[in-house]
């Protein structure tokens, strides 16, 4: 992949399609590099004439990785008060991922994108519409939140898997068998994936960098950026919100939250789908994501 060498970070990235088409930033979520994108998804909406930029994001994949000051608060202490709505001190906030996208834009000279995210990313595309309106022709936030703790706290046994550590992370079996742990909570109980789509998918995760210090860095940043529902309700850009039925991190009432808080947005759920992108839905993200960025365009 490529590397952009910008102000404040060093990222990694990647450009399918005609530059000439409208643009389309997908933004991946919490711990997971670009790879995470399922190739499929990403040539559908190709032939559905758009230009596609994925990247990874701060302390993932290849891009750069911050070092995480002692004086910062551990992951469970940081939960506990984000639930009671009290600060949390962390080494960057959501706030400062946006600008690293905004800063991406600028060195690929775009001046205005449509952004899809997921979960993390679907909060970082968010927050970026709300600081940099006019860098953002549409929003599309899947599986995603506000930040409001009262709709965004999933089951206990999901939040928990976050955690897991793999226990051989120095092996790409290792890691294989910890993206399948994790996956096998996250997705819907409803839908088994097909194995060779699952087997695809956690061989190009386990070839990514494993950081546990990282993950939780990213996480203390969604912690940190508190509740966004004010933000998001100033909000008038064309948004798209995709949520899974069976979300058991993010339940289906953070989706709701975010498409009630956005005045011009449109909810779309998705059944047989959790926290995770199922392949039996590819086709039918890739229409949808599509429409609405047509849409937005004329």
């Amino acid at each position: 992949m490529p590397i952009a060498k910008l102000k404040n970070v060093t990222l990694s990235y990647h450009e399918y399609g005609d530059k000439h088409l409208p643009t389309v930033v997908m933004i991946m979520g919490l711990g997971m590099s670009s790879a995470s994108w399922p190739p499929e998804l990403i040539r559908n909406l190709v032939k559905k004439g758009l230009r596609v930029i994925t990247f990874d994001n701060r302390d993932v994949g290849k891009s750069q990785y911050f070092p995480t000051d002692k004086n910062f608060q551990s992951t469970a202490l940081a939960i506990g008060r984000a639930l009671l709505r009290l600060p949390v001190k962390a080494p960057y906030r959501l706030e400062h991922m946006a600008m690293d996208l905004i800063e991406l834009l600028d060195y690929l000279n775009v001046d205005a994108a449509h952004l899809v995210g997921v979960s993390m990313g679907g909060m970082i595309a968010q927050v970026t519409a709300t600081i940099h309106p006019s860098r953002v022709k549409s929003l599309t936030s899947i599986m995603s939140a506000s930040g409001n703790p009262r709709t965004g706290t999933g089951k206990i046994k999901t939040i928990y898997s976050l955690f897991l550590q793999p226990e051989k992370t120095d092996s790409q079996e290792g890691l294989k068998e910890h993206y399948k742990k994790l996956f096998n909570v996250l997705k819907s109980p409803k839908y088994d994936y097909p194995r060779e789509e699952s087997e695809n998918l956690f061989s190009r995760l386990s070839e990514e960098p494993f950081n546990e210090k990282a993950v939780e860095r990213q996480l203390l940043a969604i912690l940190a950026s508190g509740d966004r529902s004010s933000q998001l309700s100033r909000l008038t850009i064309p948004t798209l919100v995709i949520h899974g039925e069976d979300d058991p991190l993010l339940p289906l009432a953070a989706g709701k939250e975010v498409a009630d808080l956005i005045s011009n947005s449109k909810l779309k759920v998705m059944p047989l789908m959790g926290h995770d992108l199922p392949p039996i839905h590819y086709e039918q993200l890739a229409t949808d994501i599509a429409k609405h960025v047509w849409d937005s365009e004329n």
